[in-house]
């Protein structure tokens, strides 16, 4: 209706995308960040992905009743009907279904009562980078608490695993949960986390895993031993020790010579 405060008599009966600027995203984004403001403030460091799942949670039914395509207009069809006249003033309203608009009406009071009162869970991936065939770490420490309660209870699902992850090789109901990837690729995990009054959460991660690196066997390295056991190099004392050896085997060969030398100087004098 055009009224300002309240509806105007004889005015528009009901507002379009095409006459006015209050209908469609352009109207609704602005109210869902509003809600969106509310919740962070009641929940300081709530993740975007709990925001929306919060936002979709607490969202109120699309009505089923109560349209009337105005004075003389045709009965009200489903969203997914085409129009079924030329004049679209004449079937412009339809009812729509979460199958078609998503998860319902924005209720801004009980989202933000929501994220007061529910429990939000968070997962944390340990390493931050995956590699096949090293365990993977999956923590729900990140997750937040209303006041005054505890975590009883934790459920971790394997929702696909990506054909390199079969399940998990620790329990499934406690605060962690790890598995070990085969190969590259991507797996996701749902994490559900229940707090002392009974209240659930849930949220979802995609945990993509790279190859494992590939290792290059190293060149052998030169031993740096002292040369005893068997190998290593040699050490200064013993290059030391094997040139003095030299030096007196070099020395008793000089004398062996000079020896020879002299029998046969002898021998030539008495033979003459």
């Amino acid at each position: 209706n055009s009224g300002t405060t309240v509806p105007l008599a004889g005015g528009a009966i009901y507002t379009d995308a095409f006459g006015t600027y209050t209908v469609g995203t352009s109207f609704a984004s602005p109210m869902v960040a509003g809600v969106a403001a509310l919740i962070i403030s009641a929940r300081p460091g709530v993740t975007p992905a709990a925001v929306k799942t919060l936002l979709q949670t607490s969202a109120r039914p699309f009505p089923t009743s109560g349209a009337d395509n105005g004075a003389g207009g045709l009965p009200v069809r489903r969203c997914d009907e085409p129009v079924r006249t030329p004049d679209p003033d004449d079937d412009s309203q339809c009812y729509c279904s979460t199958a078609l608009c998503g998860a319902g009406m924005l209720d801004a009071a009980a989202a933000v009562s929501a994220a007061v009162q529910a429990p939000i869970a968070a997962i944390t991936v340990s390493p931050s980078s995956p590699t096949a065939n090293s365990a993977v770490t999956l923590s729900s420490a990140a997750s937040t608490l209303a006041a005054g309660r505890v975590a009883t209870g934790w459920s971790w699902v394997l929702l696909n695993g990506g054909g390199i992850v079969s399940g998990f090789s620790s329990s499934s109901s406690a605060a962690t949960a790890t598995f070990t990837p085969t190969a590259a690729g991507s797996v996701t995990v749902r994490l559900t986390v229940t707090d002392s009054a009974g209240i659930s959460s849930s949220a979802d991660v995609a945990v993509t895993v790279a190859a494992a690196p590939v290792v290059t066997p190293s060149t052998p390295s030169t031993p740096t031993g002292d040369g005893s056991g068997g190998g290593g190099s040699l050490s200064v004392a013993w290059v030391l020790c094997l040139l003095l050896a030299t030096l007196l085997l070099a020395r008793l060969r000089l004398r062996q010579k000079q020896q020879l030398r002299a029998i046969r100087a002898l021998r030539t004098i008495r033979a003459s």
